[in-house]
Formats: C-alpha cells, sequence, structure tokens
C-alpha cells in the first residue's frame, strides 16, 4: 500500500472543519456531569482530561486526513460526512438535556453511518477507509456511554 496523494487545500478545509467540530465538543462537554454517573466526569486540571481532549483532536485530524486522501470523500458523501460531523455534536446536546435513551440510538446511527462511508472509502483508497477507525471507536464508546446513562439512573432507581 503507498500512501495516497493528499491536496493540501482540501485536507486545510477539512482539518479546520474537523478540529472545529472537536474544539465544539469539547466546549460544549465542558461542565457535562451525567445525572447518576459522576466518576464519569474527569476534573479539568487532570493530565486524564488534557490526553482525552488532545486524543480527540487527534482523533478528527485523521477524519479530516481520510476525507482529503486520494479521490477519497466525493460529492456522493457530502451528506453523509455533514451528518458525520454533525450527529457527535447532537450527542453532546442530548447527555447535556439528559436525552440518554435518543442519545443511544443517534450514537448507533453515527456508528453505522461511520461504519459505512468507511467501507466505501477503503474501496477507493485503502488508507483513507483504516483512517476513519479512531472515530468508529469514538462512536462505538458513545453507544457505549449513551447505554450505561440511560440504563444506570433507573438500575440506581435515579430515573
Amino acid at each position: 500500500m503507498t500512501e495516497p496523494n493528499v491536496q493540501r487545500g482540501t485536507l486545510l478545509f477539512w482539518m479546520a472543519i474537523s478540529l472545529g467540530v472537536a474544539l465544539l465538543i469539547v466546549a460544549l462537554g465542558v461542565g457535562l456531569q451525567p445525572a447518576g454517573a459522576p466518576i464519569l466526569r474527569a476534573p479539568l486540571s487532570s493530565p486524564a482530561a488534557g490526553a482525552l481532549g488532545f486524543g480527540l483532536l487527534m482523533v478528527w485530524a485523521a477524519y479530516a486526513y481520510a476525507l482529503s486522501a486520494g479521490r477519497a470523500a466525493g460529492s456522493q458523501e457530502m451528506g453523509v460526512v455533514i451528518l458525520n460531523l454533525g450527529l457527535p455534536v447532537a450527542l453532546i446536546l442530548l447527555w447535556r438535556a439528559e436525552l440518554n435513551a435518543l442519545a443511544f440510538f443517534v450514537a448507533l446511527g453515527w456508528a453505522l453511518t461511520l461504519g459505512g462511508m468507511a467501507v466505501r472509502l477503503f474501496r477507493r483508497e485503502a488508507l483513507a477507509g483504516v483512517m476513519m477507525l479512531p472515530l468508529i471507536g469514538v462512536s462505538l464508546t458513545a453507544i457505549l456511554l449513551s447505554l450505561t446513562l440511560w440504563v444506570l439512573p433507573a438500575a440506581t432507581g435515579g430515573a
């Protein structure tokens, strides 16, 4: 497998948008303390919070690279690309509103759209599909977190 041709203008465009979404997610997530799961919140001064924030930025940078590698993302995928940028922001907003059951289904839909897009990208440019794996991992974590936040308060008698 050789490294694909990456057009710098396209990469800068998607990198700015992807990192902007990552920063929006971090900004919306600051102070998010789900009911029934206070252990899930790391203090902002802890090294873990900084490492998680940096990791999130790197995951979204990989997404931008996947979109710009070779002829990976075309106009056919634009709706899915926008959906994949908007659904994680919607997840944070749903978690803030404590609509965890709905967040579970949004996270599930996000994982499915990412998986489908990764397969399509992989068929055209293998590295682009592989670069989707970190974000797919984040979406699977969002599914588990949403399920936990949905079920945990009910199990403890909180909801």
